[in-house]
């Protein structure tokens, strides 16, 4: 049974009709049924394969490419690309070897609109950041690490989603994740995730609560890496 319906189909068909860039999606999945200690099982691998492959099947500009953590070749690429757990989703654009732009967990409910704002992004628009932002940016004396933590039903979640991506899209120093707070308990309970969104800034140096604007972000990744504001 299809996840996207005839009448979603049709819209995202022509929303990524204009897509002028390929993009790759990168999954990583987990087949596994291994349960062990710190190891969460993967709830949703087999329905984000499912919703990228329908995605893919809508436009000649979205390439997947799947990797499964229960094999070695998997296990050998979450090195490589610094995947710790399944599902997780990488876009970049096609050819490029960004690895910085990231889901854990499946981009559903309300999640679903930053998926396709980011394949929008890298697919045609760009981050569309001021220039002085991205020099701002690039002059961080050490990579940022965003994780914004969200749910399906909140819907002002894909506002600091779209934020730590275009960052993330505008800079290699920048890192940004969406975390799906029900999938990974153990990570949401390190970091005390009381309510969506809350964005973490290097591991728990900083934080953004709520969906703000771009310079509460900047000024928070600014104090977490001790650049004066």
């Amino acid at each position: 049974m299809a996840l996207l319906g005839s009448k979603e189909q049709e819209i995202v068909r022509e929303r990524l009709s204009g897509l002028t860039r390929d993009v790759e999606m990168v999954l990583f999945t987990d087949s596994s049924t291994l349960i062990a200690p710190g190891k969460e099982p993967c709830m949703y691998c087999k329905e984000t394969k499912q919703l990228l492959e329908e995605l893919k099947a809508l436009s000649d500009k979205l390439h997947l490419v799947v990797y499964d953590l229960a094999t070695p070749e998997g296990q050998e690429m979450a090195k490589a690309y610094k995947v710790e757990a399944a599902p997780t989703l990488i876009l970049r654009e096609k050819g490029s070897e960004a690895i910085n732009i990231r889901y854990r967990g499946i981009p559903a409910g309300y999640e679903f609109a930053s998926l396709l704002e980011d394949l929008e992004m890298l697919g045609r628009d760009g981050h569309g950041l001021p220039e002085n932002v991205v020099q701002e940016l690039q002059n961080l004396p050490e990579e940022v690490v965003l994780q914004v933590f969200v749910t399906p039903t909140c819907p002002y979640c894909p506002q600091a989603v779209r934020t730590a991506h275009r960052l993330a899209y505008a800079s290699p120093k920048v890192w940004g994740e969406m975390v799906e707070a029900n999938e990974f308990p153990e990570l949401s309970n390190r970091y005390h995730i009381h309510g969506v969104p809350d964005t973490i800034i290097n591991h728990g140096k900083e934080r953004v609560l709520g969906a703000q604007p771009l310079s509460q972000f900047l000024q928070a990744i600014k104090k977490a890496v001790g650049v004066k504001a």
